[in-house]
């Protein structure tokens, strides 16, 4: 018998041989790894061997919701992308909302397998059982809005869902972003990618199904409880008015707004850009992702000037700091277009950014002149240079073709000291709020499994502004509410990281969690119990969260990232903030990682999980199979 709240099944494609099989869902193998990222890690360990090359056919890319996608859970229509990572070598995944995976649900499938390369451009067409392989030859090139219309009109739907990549893609660009719904972004890790490498131009799908929880009037009364708590929390109309730009307040506040490549915490005339002026001058409205309450995304547009014209979804805060302030920018109208730019190329906003901003440092020092870079002069706040380079970056057009590797790469090759200047972990570029005066996501940068993520921990408790007290009741430090501090960070962020690996795979935004704390672990559990008929528990929530985790450490040791690799950029740990209300801060990495080592049961020479935690999540097939030795 089917699972409730599940799509019951597996779709496997096979781009060589143009052929499809589906298989049903396990339900040990759904309740050991609940959905979303924890059905994507115990995949891409199993059919990706250790050292295949992330651009080759053997690479794999899956796709999976949860199992509250497609229900009226809070906030529930999120899906996780997958495969080995072309920059980092590592775990790959990125997260999105919109409405793709609630209609992959109503289509019948939990997962989607794909395998192998097509010996041409083609996109997918899943309409329920029906699987189409049709030609891509004439959408190749295109950007991704006209994709989305190309593929509407062909098949006549407006409402299908559809995920698609740009040129970046196309010209795998190793931070290449899946696009959906236009403006949402699977952006991190690459998985454009992938995709590009197997001639993938998008993967389009229907559903004509509906889904069925095992006792609804319950799960429908437990929803109406949550919601009041979502709407009540102080983050809500932050989030539901603003939208993600309400942070670059909290940033600069804090001095830990990324400047010109985090050389500083705070910038000159940010009057510019906070979030009233946003909200004020540019944001026209609001855009929500399949039912959530809280409609955190905006859509804005430039009226005059140079961009004027330019409509586009978000820009999110992330963007705004890695397309703005990273690179010494301060207008708006730019950032908005230059992110525009990015979601129809299909780029990763935050490694885009970065990387510009590594090159315009590095052009400060003297490392790169005019020469280097096709002319175009990489000064501060050159909105005109943002723009030329990521066109540049999209379709590795000369010094593009230098940057579209990722800092990591691109300073080996620039050499002259630039690695000084290349701000990644794992190979993967960091983030926009600067750890210096965030301890707690400082190390959820380090261990975090794919790179410099803010997204693997988001131990955003530490900046709410929470009393001691609090920090004491829940985390059992009271320093834990103070960002500038280190200690009890350890296990805030070992808590966060295991949460966040099931709130993935359960496939809930994390801002129903992790800004409003809405949504509990205890309270997962009594959704996902309602949904799916299951009698679970907190503790064994935060033991799949912990099991996905680890089954990702172990991926990578296999691969070779391990100990040495969770680390910081010395930029953050030997180099203070050299001026505002974080003056001084660094991150004490050294004095965190061997708690958080002992926390997490693994050993500190090799950064391998001892037996004792293996054995507690039951991960002893796997471990074996790495090869790895434990103690």
């Amino acid at each position: 018998m089917k699972l409730k709240a599940y799509g019951g099944k597996i779709l496997i494609i096979n781009l060589d041989k143009k052929k499809t099989t589906t298989k049903k869902l396990d339900a040990l193998f759904a309740r050991k790894w609940l959905g979303g990222r924890g059905f994507n890690i115990k995949f891409l360990y199993e059919y990706v061997p250790k050292g295949t090359n992330a651009l080759s056919p053997e690479n794999i890319i899956i796709i999976s919701n949860g199992p509250l996608d497609g229900t009226r859970a809070p906030s529930s229509g999120r899906f996780t992308i997958s495969a080995k990572s072309p920059l980092t070598g590592g775990v790959g995944y990125a997260n999105s909302g919109g409405h793709f995976g609630a209609e992959m649900k109503y289509a019948g499938y939990d997962s989607i397998l794909i395998f192998g390369r097509s010996n041409e451009p083609i996109y997918l067409f899943i309409d329920d059982d029906r699987v189409e392989f049709r030609s891509a030859k004439h959408i190749w090139g295109k950007d991704t809005r006209d994709t989305d219309h190309i593929i509407k009109e062909e098949i006549g739907d407006e409402d299908i869902q559809i995920l698609y990549i740009g040129p970046a893609g196309e010209h795998v660009v190793r931070y290449a972003a899946v696009m959906t719904s236009l403006y949402r972004a699977a952006a991190r890790t690459g998985m454009g990618a992938v995709m590009g490498s197997k001639n993938l131009k998008a993967i389009a799908i229907r559903g004509t199904g509906y889904v069925e929880v095992a006792m609804p009037e319950k799960f429908e009364e437990y929803i109406d409880e949550i919601i009041p708590r979502i709407y009540e929390d102080p983050a809500f109309p932050l989030l539901s008015g603003t939208g993600t730009p309400f942070l670059l307040d909290l940033a600069y506040k804090g001095g830990g707004l990324s400047t010109k490549n985090h050389q500083f915490g705070i910038i000159e005339n940010f009057d510019r850009i906070s979030s009233d002026v946003f909200a004020s001058k540019y944001k026209i409205r609001d855009k929500a992702c399949f039912a959530c309450p809280i409609r955190c995304g905006k859509v804005s547009r430039v009226s005059n000037g140079k961009f004027g014209g330019t409509k586009t979804g978000g820009p999110e805060y992330e963007s705004i700091v890695c397309l703005g302030t990273k690179c010494g920018i301060t207008d708006y109208p730019t950032i908005i277009y230059a992110n525009d730019l990015c979601n129809r190329l299909g780029l990763d906003t935050i490694s885009t950014g970065d990387t510009i901003a590594f090159a315009m440092e590095c052009y400060e020092k003297g490392i790169l002149t005019k020469d280097d870079t096709d002319g175009v002069e990489l000064t501060w706040g050159n909105g005109d240079a943002l723009i030329e380079m990521i066109r540049k970056i999209a379709y590795r057009d000369g010094f593009g073709d230098v940057l579209a590797d990722g800092v990591r790469i691109a300073s080996k090759r620039i050499g002259r000291g630039a690695e000084k200047y290349a701000l990644h972990v794992k190979g993967m570029e960091v983030p926009s709020y600067d750890v210096r005066t965030a301890k707690g996501f400082g190390l959820g940068w380090a261990t975090a499994t794919r790179g410099a993520d803010h997204l693997a921990a988001l131990p955003n408790f530490e900046l709410l502004g929470y009393p001691p007290e609090k920090g004491l009741e829940w985390f059992g430090n009271e320093k834990t509410v103070d960002p500038y501090a280190w200690e009890g960070k350890p296990y805030l962020v070992y808590w966060h990281e295991n949460f966040a690996a099931v709130v993935d795979s359960a496939e809930m935004c994390k801002y129903t969690c992790f800004s409003a704390y809405a949504v509990k672990p205890q309270d997962l559990a009594i959704f996902i119990s309602y949904a799916v008929g299951w009698d679970m528990d907190e503790k064994e929530i935060m033991l799949i969260g912990e099991r996905i985790f680890n089954l990702e450490r172990i991926f990578n040791l296999r691969e070779g990232i391990g100990r040495k690799h969770d680390a910081l950029p010395k930029r953050f740990t030997d180099e203070p903030l050299p001026s505002g209300p974080g003056k001084g801060q660094i991150v004490e990495i050294d004095k965190m990682l061997p708690e958080y080592y002992r926390i997490r049961c693994w050993d500190w020479e090799t950064g391998i999980p001892k037996y004792d935690k293996i054995n507690e999540l039951g991960l002893e097939k796997e471990f074996k199979k790495s090869g790895l030795k434990g103690r």
